[in-house]
């Protein structure tokens, strides 16, 4: 099977002589750091769409999030594991750099103007706590994936990729893409029970 190759922004589909993002990771375990702009190019926009879902559209921290998985990418390179998935790996740190904005935010006192009469064009409390426990029970049930089933249910279902180009960049057959995310939607809803 031919390596993944990133995609270039002006098509669906990269050029034969672009290397995959695996290469890229391992130019820049080897201490060179312009192969990170090769992960910047290939990445970021599914990296900004996954933060901005996973934090209901928080724009300003999006970005900011974005460049922290970046960095975290340089700083921490030699963490990865050769024969992972670099989108598994990018992706699972932006899970935890959103996941750990989250909890910081959870923890701020919210400021008084946010005290004053409700919107009547928001959703009732109920609603939002009946909301919020579904994508808590969901970020729950993800966690409970192994990193490649997240990435690839991630990429189906969240960023809509096809099922051939996940394949191309986990470096798999269809097949087992297919496969995979049968068995994870499986696991899901065991783990998630029978829903309302």
């Amino acid at each position: 099977m031919s390596p993944a190759l990133p995609l270039t922004a002006n098509s669906d589909f990269a050029s034969p002589e672009e290397p995959s993002p695996e290469y890229w990771m391992t130019q820049l375990k080897a201490g060179r750091e312009e192969a990170l702009s090769h992960l910047m190019a290939r990445f970021e926009r599914p990296l900004l769409a996954f933060l901005h879902r996973r934090l209901l559209g928080e724009a300003g921290v999006v970005q900011e999030l974005a460049q922290e998985v970046f960095l975290k990418c340089l700083q921490h390179c030699q963490r990865f594991e050769d024969g992972r998935p670099v989108a598994a790996w990018l992706f699972t740190l932006a899970a935890n750099a959103a996941t750990d904005h989250l909890r910081r935010r959870g923890r701020e006192v919210p400021p008084p103007e946010t005290f004053d009469a409700p919107d009547p064009h928001q959703p009732s409390p109920w609603e939002s706590v009946d909301q919020s426990r579904r994508i808590q029970a969901l970020r729950g049930a993800l966690e409970g994936l192994t990193p490649r089933q997240r990435a690839m249910v991630l990429a189906y279902y969240v960023h809509e990729l096809p099922v051939k180009r996940i394949a191309q960049d986990l470096g798999c057959a269809e097949g087992t893409v297919k496969a995979t995310l049968f068995q994870s939607l499986q696991k899901l809803r065991k783990i998630l029970g029978p829903q309302p």
